[in-house]
């Protein structure tokens, strides 16, 4: 696997947006760079499989040079300070929507299952905090298009260099913002760690096409179709039926999410994905180690540029 860096591109604006701070603006960004096809060149072992059924708190072995959920949400913090000292200077106000965040780990419904069978019965596939589909589908006003031009140093009819004859930065203020925490690393994007972040991907995307785990949801398909399920071929099918798609869960999305999650803990698919996964991101982490110390350092002193904000400051050598 070849490790790129991610580009910047117009992906800034939902950097600007916190929500994309925190998850990350490549799925929506068409400029962002691209992540190599997964190739392995060979399936690595697995010594042995656990026994496990909630995810509310996995953690696999790349997140360990990933930033925190803490850690993102100061960093969200310290890059709105910056943005809006910014904004500021041209005579605007920026006041960003406040962001809303689910209540669990990024790894609780990797693998398609409800967190825990508690979950299950109280929630169905819904989050138990905040979720997306019973959130307002506006929130807060959004930043004018003054506002937004120099957010990111550009209009309606395209790239600017300047506001009402004052130069603009460099891509804008969040730009800006994102290089005074990143020490002006043109490789890197404030909150991310972009070796870490594709090894994370990819080891998703291989597990998938893994014998191991397409025989777990085979059984746990097996499994489902006993009890009438037919129509789903593999977890995530369950998780995301239209159906679901409402404010809050139904009596009938509980009932399929509590046969998901015993089908799942039957069959040990949580565990047996948890194990693949692991052993494809430890070859990676063994074959990428001298770039991903380099990242963890990175993340380290981006850490300390945005306590320096929170704290009212300026961060070193912006």
């Amino acid at each position: 696997m070849t490790i790129t860096a991610a580009r910047r591109g117009a992906g800034l604006l939902c950097a600007a947006a916190v929500v994309g701070l925190l998850a990350g603006c490549s799925h929506s960004s068409q400029e962002e760079a691209k992540t190599p096809e997964p190739t392995v060149s060979k399936v690595p072992g697995v010594a042995s499989i656990p026994r496990m059924t909630d995810t509310a708190d996995l953690v696999l072995p790349v997140d360990a040079y990933m930033p925190a959920g803490r850690d993102l949400l100061q960093t969200t913090d310290a890059m709105i300070t910056l943005e809006q000292r910014c904004v500021s200077r041209y005579g605007l106000k920026y006041t960003p929507t406040e962001a809303r965040l689910p209540n669990f780990s990024k790894n609780s419904r990797r693998y398609g299952v409800p967190e825990s069978s508690q979950v299950a019965r109280e929630f169905g596939f819904h989050m138990t905090q905040n979720d997306p589909r019973s959130l307002p589908k506006h929130l807060g006003t959004p930043p004018s298009q003054e506002v937004r031009t120099v957010l990111t140093a550009t209009s309606p009819q395209g790239p600017v260099t300047s506001y009402h004859g004052r130069r603009l930065p460099k891509g804008g203020c969040v730009a800006e913002s994102d290089r005074a925490l990143t020490g002006g690393d043109e490789e890197q994007r404030a909150g991310h760690s972009p070796v870490a972040e594709q090894i994370r991907a990819h080891s998703f995307e291989y597990s998938q096409l893994d014998p191991r785990v397409i025989a777990a949801q085979t059984a746990w398909k097996k499994c489902m179709s006993a009890q009438g399920y037919t129509n789903y071929k593999k977890t995530f099918d369950a998780a995301g039926d239209d159906r679901w798609d409402v404010p809050t869960a139904t009596s009938q999305e509980i009932t399929v999410a509590v046969a998901d999650w015993r089908c799942a803990q039957q069959v040990n698919l949580v565990g047996v994905w948890f194990a693949v996964e692991s052993a494809y991101q430890n070859a990676q982490i063994e074959k990428h180690a001298e770039e991903l110390q380099q990242a963890r350092d990175g993340l380290r002193q981006q850490a300390k540029r945005v306590a320096t904000v929170l704290a009212g400051g300026k961060p070193s050598g912006s």
